[in-house]
């Protein structure tokens, strides 16, 4: 399989989630196509039977930081290896220098999925100054996150795709403010990055989850650390796998840190690292471009029959993404009424949220449509 002679109907019969239903829900978890099924297949069968080589398992694990690596355009050795998106906010909020410094502001959107919001609220325990920026109409406005900078700022923290709706930020001018005022960037983009490119030119830290749309198994996130910004992190969990070369030795000092992203690492769930390996080799053999095209021209397509069941997207299309989130009246009667009819979506903050993969098609569109028009 390749980029170039791929079929989008190859994709999708690779998923077996597509045979039977309108899967528009992988902003809440991707599911798994047969080349990942059939590598953590492998890993549990030799788990079971005593078989499994721990060490291979652990190389795959270098594969999936080193295809991350390259679907974002970074460098291997700038990308840690978490469980959670949580625990890649938790390490960076560590690194904090302390607020004492002058630098004690935090800015983050009030309604934040929870994942990049408490670990900063948890933060004022430290001194910390938490600035909540309130949402405009489902979305947070890049104006008002620049108004909330000042030279106080240490660090803002915003989501590439609003996880509740699809809203999808202006990072430019958010990059350029953060440039002026001395402020860090982190950017959750747990959301976007294998649906959509991002350009990382400005941004100090990206944390992504990999079950959604890279397609891994639950359990395995990355960090991505720009690498002016490597010698402000110590590991906020340090273990085994924190020395520079963790397989030389398991016992005893001295206290070593890799001097690179790798020192950040957690021990791994050894099948879902396997997995996330697997689904970072299927995302870029179809290649990102391909796939970002795709998502977008189906969202679009969407949106457009909706206007047809006279219904309305939250946002313009300059601000939409390959979420879809749709204000109803009773949002969760509709997702009942979808799902009665093999359409998966999910609602989110009150809204029915349908997201829109590569795997997906024209005919996945028509059905929650059709569904739609029937309520």
């Amino acid at each position: 399989m390749t980029a170039d002679t791929t079929t989008w109907a190859e994709v999708r019969a690779l998923f077996a989630c597509s045979r039977e239903l309108a899967y528009l829900n992988t902003a809440t978890f991707g599911p798994g196509p047969e080349p990942v099924l059939r590598e953590v297949r492998d890993a549990i069968d030799g788990w079971a039977n005593g078989t499994g080589n721990w060490r291979v398992w652990e190389e795959r694990s270098e594969d999936a930081r080193r295809g991350f690596a390259r679907l974002i355009g970074a460098p291997a050795e700038s990308i840690a290896l978490l469980p959670t998106v949580s625990a890649a906010a938790a390490q960076v909020g560590a690194g904090l220098a302390s607020p004492r410094g002058g630098r004690s502001r935090i800015v983050v959107g009030h309604n934040e999925f929870r994942s990049n919001l408490y670990p900063w609220l948890a933060l004022e325990a430290r001194g910390f100054e938490v600035e909540a920026v309130a949402f405009r109409d489902g979305a947070l406005r890049v104006e008002d996150v620049i108004a909330a900078m000042d030279e106080r700022t240490a660090l803002v923290a915003v989501s590439t795709v609003q996880s509740s709706n699809g809203y999808r930020i202006e990072l430019g001018a958010l990059v350029a403010a953060c440039r002026a005022n001395g402020a860090q960037l982190y950017l959750d983009g747990t959301q976007s990055i294998g649906a959509l490119r991002l350009d990382l030119d400005g941004v100090d830290y990206l944390a992504v989850s990999g079950y959604k749309w890279l397609l891994a198994p639950r359990g395995t996130s990355f960090l991505y650390v720009a690498p002016e910004r490597l010698g402000d992190l110590l590991p906020a969990a340090p273990g085994w796998k924190t020395p520079t070369d963790p397989y030389q030795e398991y016992y005893g000092p001295p206290y070593d840190v890799a001097p690179r992203a790798s020192g950040l690492d957690y021990s791994l769930a050894w099948p879902s690292w396997v997995g996330a390996a697997a689904g970072l080799e299927f995302l870029l053999e179809v290649g990102l471009d391909a796939i970002e095209g795709r998502n977008l021209q189906l969202a679009a397509l969407f949106r457009e029959g909706l206007a047809g069941c006279g219904l309305k997207p939250l946002f313009a299309p300059e601000h939409s993404s390959q979420i879809i989130g749709l204000p109803l009246p009773d949002a969760r009667a509709a997702e009942e009424a979808l799902q009665a009819r093999g359409v998966v979506a999910a609602v989110r903050h009150g809204y029915l949220r349908a997201s829109f993969h590569f795997f997906n098609d024209e005919t996945d569109v028509e059905r929650a449509l059709e569904a739609l028009r029937s309520i």
